[in-house]
């Protein structure tokens, strides 16, 4: 690899580059921090600033012209230099330097700051204006996770016991004014041909979440799941977050292509440690959003980014899009009878109040009593039917 930077890098072969959606870089107009150029990456609907390293990543001259403005800083010679989806990893001796050439706003170190043993979490870097430039990791020694059922058992406990630090930090009031609007930034921006959006529950709070969650980012040390990936990044900056989101985001990254029984294994693990109020029957209903609200969201997001960068879409991603209006239709079908269950449930109730309350209600007769029975059970048995119809959780 060529590790030298600068004006005359062509970081057009770059994996972080989103190539398709990209219309232009040009200088920015500011003073960028020591060992960086300044820049602005202009994409189809936003222009973002962009930092790219003026020196060689292999030098140790270079590296020591910087220095952490947060946490611990790494020590000796740079080892090696790697380009990946988020700008490009520096391995040193012992620990391990991810430099961001775009980020939303210093989500690596926000995570860092939760000391949550469940993360991979960065141990200091550099911000600029509220940015993460470079994150420190220490370096340990990691393999994949498998994607059996037991270690997904283990990886949805690791999510939930993170959303539980992430529940002590941070639980904000339901926003789907905000969630909303995501989806309505996100349709027309993948060209795609839907349209969902949904109510919310009370019990579905904004918190932390990782933001990059997937099972790709789960690793094994030491036989215990530990999650990696904690930046924000390109991806965030590309669409970012305008009001905290739901854990249950965090938990459709992870499903969005397992198996039915491998998605309830992970799902029913992360309810065993996660705040028992943000998986209640209310706040994974469906009809109010549910999990598969945000499984939508995040094939929409996947679908931005395999357009940005110019990549084949996952065949999951365009099966589940096709399917969203059936999905919905099916929905509607399950809603209309859980409005008959209602109302044949309502009215028995409201005539019975007014027989014993009402001073001068007449007496009832044998098929008015009988008509407000068959009317109840129809209301009991078009809920059991609802029930049965319903969308499951996961």
């Amino acid at each position: 690899m060529d590790a030298a930077f600068g004006h005359d890098v062509d970081i057009e072969s770059m994996p972080w580059y989103p190539r398709v959606a990209v219309n232009s870089v040009t200088d920015a107009i500011m003073t960028p921090p020591t060992g960086f150029t300044a820049h602005v990456l202009h994409v189809r609907w936003d222009s973002l600033p962009m930092l790219l390293p003026d020196g060689d990543l292999t030098s140790e001259a270079w590296w020591n012209t910087l220095s952490a403005t947060w946490g611990k800083w790494v020590a000796g010679s740079p080892q090696s230099v790697e380009e990946n989806r988020n700008g490009w990893m520096v391995e040193f001796e012992n620990h391990e330097a991810q430099i961001l050439p775009l980020d939303e706003d210093g989500h690596g170190r926000r995570l860092s700051s939760l000391k949550c043993s469940e993360l991979h979490s960065a141990i200091g870097g550099i911000q600029f204006e509220g940015r993460d430039v470079i994150l420190i990791f220490n370096k340990i020694a990691s393999t994949p996770l498998p994607l059996d059922q037991q270690h997904l058992a283990l990886a949805g406990e690791t999510l939930g016991r993170f959303h539980a630090a992430c529940g002590r930090n941070l639980a904000t009031p339901n926003d789907e004014r905000a969630w909303n609007k995501r989806l309505d930034v996100l349709e027309p921006r993948t060209r795609s041909a839907t349209k969902w959006r949904a109510p919310h529950s009370a019990d579905t709070q904004g918190t932390i979440t990782h933001r990059n969650f997937s099972l790709e980012n789960c690793h094994l040390v030491d036989g215990k799941v530990i999650i990696k990936g904690c930046m924000g990044g390109i991806h965030n900056a590309l669409i970012p977050e305008t009001s905290p989101s739901p854990a249950l985001r965090d938990v459709a990254a992870a499903v969005i292509d397992l198996e039915p029984e491998l998605k309830r294994a992970f799902c029913f693990s992360w309810t065993k440690s996660a705040p028992s109020h943000w998986y209640s029957h209310k706040a994974l209903d469906s009809h109010r959003g549910g999990l598969i609200i945000w499984e939508y969201e995040q094939h929409l997001e996947q679908r931005l980014f395999h357009q940005a960068w110019g990549e084949k879409e996952p065949p999951h991603v365009t099966q589940f899009l096709s399917a969203v209006s059936s999905i919905q239709n099916r929905m509607y079908r399950v809603r209309t009878i859980a409005a008959g269950a209602l109302v044949c449930t309502f009215i028995p109730l409201a005539v019975i109040l007014y027989w014993i309350f009402y001073p001068d209600s007449p007496i009832p007769s044998g098929n008015a009593i009988a008509g407000i029975g068959v009317m109840g059970i129809c209301g009991w048995a078009l809920n059991k039917i609802y029930r049965r119809m319903a969308p499951m959780p996961w």
